[in-house]
Formats: C-alpha cells, structure tokens, sequence
C-alpha cells in the first residue's frame, strides 16, 4: 500500500506573508492528500481573524466568532475548508518544551504539570481541526537553563569535552556539545525516565479526545537527539495512543551530517551512535523480506549511517511510526563551508531552518541519502499493512522544508514550493520502489547459489522453526527489538555491505 503525501503548511511560505487557506487551498489544488498545520501558521490565522478581521467567509453567516471562543471556532473553520477541499490534516505539529518541563523557561514553569495543561489547550483542539496526531518534539536547550551543568554556563568557564568519552550503552546519549559536558549515563537515564513518566501521563490525556501523541527527535536536541532515545521512551510507555514520528533530515542530520566539520558536512564515522546489536536477538522474519541489503555503503560514514538504518528496521515496529516526515538539505546560504554553534542556535539547527530542501533535488545541493532511509522505514513496515496500523490504515509521507526561500513574499511562492515538494516526493517513492524491486532481482540472483539450508548467502542466519519458540522471542523484545521481524545479514549489521 502506498503512503499518502503531505506537505507542512510552514514548507509553503512563513506566514508573516502567506495565510493559512490559501496554503491550504493551494495544497488541494496542487493533488497533496494532506497537509499538516503548523501551530504558529494556526496562531497567525487566529490573529487575522481576532485583529484585522480576516478570513470572515470561512465562518457561519461570514461572522466573526466571540473571543472566549475564538481558537475552537477558528479550528472548526480550517477543518471546514479542509473538508471542502478533500484533504486531511495528519497532524497538528509542533508542541515545543514538552520534554523539556524542567526547565525554568519551558511552559510556565511550572513543571510537568504547565506541560500538561499547556498541551491539553491543542489536545482540546484537535477534535475540532479534525487531527488525531499531536507532534512533541524533543528541545534544545540553552546552556543558561541546561539541566545538568556543574556551574553557571554564562559566568564560569564550562570544562573541555573528554577526548576519549566514556562507551556508551543503549540508548546512545546526544552529540557532543561546545557548550556543556554530555551527560553521563546516570543523568541520561534518569532524564529519560522523566520522559517516560511525562509521555505516559501525556498518553493518558491524549486518550480522551481520540486523539494520538508523536515523539520526534530533533537532530541538535540537548538531551534527546535520535531515535533510539525516543523509542526506548515510547516503548517504555507502552500506550497504543503514543509512537514515533521519524524525519529523514533529523535522522540524517544526526547520523550523517555535521554542518560543523567540513563543506562536505560528512560526520566521523566514529562517533555516530551505534547501538551493537547479537545475531541471537535477531528473530525470524516474517512479515517482509529485507530490502536493502543491496546498497553498497560510499564511505565509512555512509557504512555507519546504514548499520544504523538496519537497526532502526529491525526496532521500531510499523505500527509505532506514526508518520514519516521528509526532506533532503544542501549547503546553507553563506559563504562559509561550515556552520559555527551558537549557545542559542546550535549548528544543524541554523542548517535545518536556513538550507532544507525537497527530496530528490539534486540539481539544488540535495545530498543527504534520503532514499536509503525512506527503504529503512518501509522495511520497518510503513506504509504497513492495513491491519498493523492504529488507524484507518492511513501512512503518511509529509514533506517539512524550512528554508530561507520560504521568506519570499510573492504570492507565486506558495505554489512554486507546493510544486516542487511534490515532485520531490512522487520522486522519492519511485526510487524507494525501484530499491525494492532491486533488492528483489538481488535475492532472485543470489537464491541458487545457496548451498546450506541453515546459512545464507550473504552470511546471515537463517533460523530454524524449532528458534521460533517464545524463550528466543522473549529475548528479543526484552533487548528491545520487535518479535516476529525480518532476517537481517550479517554482513548488513556490520555495515559491510555487499550486492
């Protein structure tokens, strides 16, 4: 089943000059399926209506609703014109300082309990904006409010990074900062203990208005930055209302990027985190077969990059991927070949806002391998069958640019952006099919020359019924992968990958 494309309503124009329906009207008109309302687009929107009276046509007898009402009524307004238009909205995105409740400046103040109650005004919204998914993502936090650092960041000196950092263990703790010393094990575990607790209680309250929660890691997250950070939280909690949501450039920009390196931007291969994982873990497969064991890694990163990706295959059930957000990136707008971190604006952050491109545009600078991650997540099984998924059989694939381009103030801007997205991912799913059927010629080519019913070609192990049994299964969701997934090679986990 093919997913159903999307694009940001923030990817079409920022909204100091491009209003909300026209985005939205543009998006129909342009064949999108979906497109997901940015909450500070929503905000404007509001603000046109409650200030210079805009948008009146949008409401019952061209009236302006009271302003004790005025954000239900302005919902209920969008979802109207979604609805005349024939498209959805796959999510309401994004509630930022969540994760972060323990911060002095996040929410109020107040702790999780702000959190909460400021979460519940949007979870309160959602029935009306005809929205079943709520986007949290993980923060960057300033060092002036950074949770575990052992002095005052803005009057004592901070201590250098450790050359040599201690061996990480599952799940991997976020990328060295300038700013502040990596937490250790102990601080990681513990902050992300608080997450679990915060999203459960989050989950609880989702569940009475129908609604769902997405967990997104940003790559420049303090503490949380990759996906095995979030999926050890969503696992934890273990709430069918509560899942990942995965974006090709957060991913990327975490495990293969590093604006602050070299023009190319290819991170060490080294310090990517790499989570080992045993061939005893591996349960049988059995809902898809692998596809990507025909790429061929480029470079050390790249190998590193897909021993990840396999993993996150391996992991994350299709079902728990809410949505899959994609972009591509080239090199930011200015004439340095590398990008210096700010203590506000951390490197990838000032990429990702300023240099975010559509899938497949090349011609543009796109260099990030888009595609090998977008075959890892169909291979985790999304689109996923009609029967895994949580509602409505429904996968979305949904475009989220930011870029400096989106601050051009001519009304062509909206559909030359809408134009372009959507031809980057028509693109993307093409080269995502034609992986697969790659893979399939593969396997065909490579079945004969098996000679041991116990071993496969390609040096992975092939287990036997009698593996199938509850105590193999067991281990292998107790190490936190999923039972019943596919075979993946040996030589894949080891990122040495052969056609």
């Amino acid at each position: 089943m093919p997913p159903k494309f999307a694009i940001a309503s923030l990817s079409l124009g920022n909204c100091a000059h491009h209003n909300l329906p026209t985005k939205i009207r543009t998006a129909a008109s342009l064949g999108y399926d979906g497109i997901e309302i940015f909450i500070p687009d929503f905000e404007a929107f509001v603000n046109e209506v409650r200030g210079p009276g805009l948008h009146f046509d949008l409401f019952p007898d061209g009236r302006p609703p009271v302003e004790g009402c005025l954000e239900v009524e302005c919902a209920k307004a969008i979802a109207r014109l979604c609805d005349s238009l024939n498209i959805t909205i796959p999510v309401l995105q994004p509630l930022r300082d969540f994760e972060n409740f323990a911060s002095p400046s996040a929410l109020g103040s107040g702790g999780l309990a702000a959190a909460l109650h400021e979460a519940e005004r949007w979870l309160k919204l959602m029935p009306h904006l005809n929205t079943s998914l709520l986007l949290v993502c993980s923060n960057y936090i300033e060092p002036k409010n950074h949770p575990f650092a052992p002095s005052d960041p803005v009057t004592e000196p901070i201590p250098p990074i450790p050359t040599q950092p201690e061996i990480e263990t599952v799940p991997p703790g976020p990328a060295p900062s300038p700013f502040f010393p990596p937490p250790t094990q102990e601080q990681l575990s513990t902050y992300l203990d608080t997450q679990v607790e915060a999203f459960t209680a989050l989950g609880e309250i989702a569940e009475r208005y129908g609604v769902r929660i997405g967990y997104e890691p940003l790559a420049w997250g303090t503490m949380v930055d990759n996906w095995e950070q979030v999926w050890d939280v969503v696992r934890r909690v273990d709430r069918k209302n509560v899942g990942v949501i995965l974006d090709s450039f957060n991913c990327l920009a975490n495990q293969y990027a590093d604006p602050t390196v070299s023009s190319t931007f290819l991170r060490n291969s080294a310090s990517c985190s790499q989570t080992p994982i045993s061939s005893l873990s591996i349960p049988t497969p059995q809902k898809h077969e692998l596809v990507t064991t025909h790429l061929h890694p480029q470079n050390a990163t790249h190998s590193a990059l897909l021993q990840n990706l396999a993993l996150l295959a391996l992991t994350i059930p299709g079902h728990k991927i809410f949505l899959y957000q994609v972009a591509d990136a080239g090199p930011p707008c200015s004439s340095s070949s590398t990008i210096e971190p700010t203590p506000c604006a951390p490197a990838r952050m000032t990429w990702s806002r300023a240099a975010r491109l559509f899938p497949c545009e090349e011609e543009r600078g796109g260099w990030l391998p888009v595609t090998d991650i977008s075959l890892a997540v169909v291979e985790a099984g999304y689109p996923a069958l009609a029967s895994d998924t949580c509602r409505d059989g429904d996968a979305w694939w949904s475009l989220e640019v930011f870029n400096n381009s989106l601050m051009d103030p001519r009304p062509e801007c909206v559909a030359e952006h809408g134009l372009r997205g959507l031809e980057g991912v028509r693109t993307l799913w093409e080269r995502v099919c034609a992986g697969i059927e790659a893979a399939k010629d593969d396997r065909e080519v490579q079945s004969p020359m098996q000679t041991d019913d116990s071993q496969s070609s390609d040096g992975g192990a092939v287990l036997s019924d009698s593996e199938t049994s509850e105590e193999i299964k067991g281990e292998a969701v107790g190490n936190g992968y999923q039972a019943g997934r596919r075979k993946v090679s040996t030589k894949w986990i080891d990122g040495c990958i052969v056609g």
